[in-house]
């Protein structure tokens, strides 16, 4: 397979633009595509298989200080792909790279946070850099500018194998153009010691039962917990995984019980996005906000966000938590640490 290439300003009839809102644009003397509203949709390259292993590139241009823009592949539907993408520095970064996987129409980086997901990188406001990524099988080296070396290696797509089509994304004012693929050889990237982003050991929970979303102030109650829901690598459970989007106050009851030999007390820690109530014993023992609002808040996901000290009961106890989605188009989970040196998980 040979390389191919889109200049994107030529070559509009190859291109879904769907709900984009991506349009001709101008930047510094080039021709791009440009997209400035405040939307999660991507720009699809119409009717095209990638090679199984590739190197995607296009230029990017920020012209102001916000502004978040990328590329996309492993394509399943314009509600799930693979996404990364960069951010212009500002008085406390150089620059910023993101792997955001969109998963039932909503980006994730408030899920996927830490240095498996992120990474620094120069990005000044207004100049063009290249992003490029090499994508192999299911994993993506990226790289910003002129490096010879990936400033981020994502050993793992949330997505799985990278099987799908390729395009670009925007979020606020940014130009792409040039949009570049070549095929590679299907040689594994160089593996990284991966970092312990959250050291979670055996306090974390891992296994919950989920409900099906609800409203809560249009609802009887919560719905029951039904459903399986296991914590992905970082130790978040990502309802985007399972749930599509819904409605803005959208919420979820989670529930996970444990068995314990003997009564004792710990520090419960956890994270959210957006909304959690929390009940331990069926005594409800935090409620908070936390969502994007910067610089106050960024709305990511951290198990030591909050913390509540808690007293067990020997035998069986019970957490739950309502997650409440507010913003409805970023990461909606949660994560519970018990503190506890070991525990095991009660069948229901």
């Amino acid at each position: 397979m040979q390389m191919r290439h889109w200049t994107l300003a030529d070559d509009l009839a190859q291109l879904e633009l769907g709900e984009s809102g991506a349009r001709l644009g101008q930047w510094r003397g080039e021709a791009a595509l440009y997209i400035e509203d405040f939307l999660t949709h991507p720009v699809l390259v119409r009717d095209y298989a990638p090679p199984d292993c590739y190197r995607l590139r296009a230029d990017i241009a920020i012209p102001g200080p916000n502004g978040f823009a990328g590329l996309v592949f492993g394509v399943r539907d314009e509600q799930n792909y693979e996404l990364v993408y960069i951010s212009p520095s500002t008085a406390a970064s150089i620059g910023d790279i993101q792997y955001d996987p969109v998963m039932n129409g909503s980006t994730t980086w408030q899920i996927y946070n830490g240095p498996r997901y992120q990474a620094k990188a120069p990005v000044p406001p207004g100049e063009w850099v290249s992003l490029t990524l090499e994508v192999r099988k299911d994993s993506v080296a990226i790289g910003v500018g002129d490096h010879t070396a990936p400033q981020l290696v994502v050993s793992k797509l949330q997505h799985g194998p990278a099987k799908g089509s390729v395009g670009l994304w925007a979020n606020l004012p940014a130009y792409i153009r040039g949009l570049m693929i070549e095929p590679l050889q299907p040689v594994p990237h160089e593996q990284r010691p991966q970092p312990s982003d959250q050291d979670a050991g055996a306090s974390l929970l891992t296994e919950w039962l989920v409900s099906e979303p609800y409203v809560p102030a249009a609802s009887a109650g919560p719905l029951p917990c039904l459903a399986r829901a296991a914590a992905e690598e970082n130790g978040t459970v990502n309802l985007n995984r399972l749930y599509p989007l819904g409605e803005k106050g959208t919420a979820v009851m989670a529930e996970c019980t444990l068995e314990l030999s003997e009564e004792c007390e710990s520090v419960l820690s956890f994270g959210f996005s957006d909304h959690m109530r929390l009940w331990v014993n069926e005594a409800e023992v935090y409620k908070g906000e936390w969502k994007w609002g910067p610089p106050a808040s960024d709305g990511r996901i951290r198990p030591e966000h909050a913390d509540v000290s808690v007293r067990w009961q020997a035998g069986r106890n019970t957490v739950r938590a309502e997650i409440t989605n507010l913003e409805g188009k970023f990461g909606w989970g949660f994560c519970v640490r018990t503190g506890l040196p070991r525990v095991t998980a009660a069948s229901k």
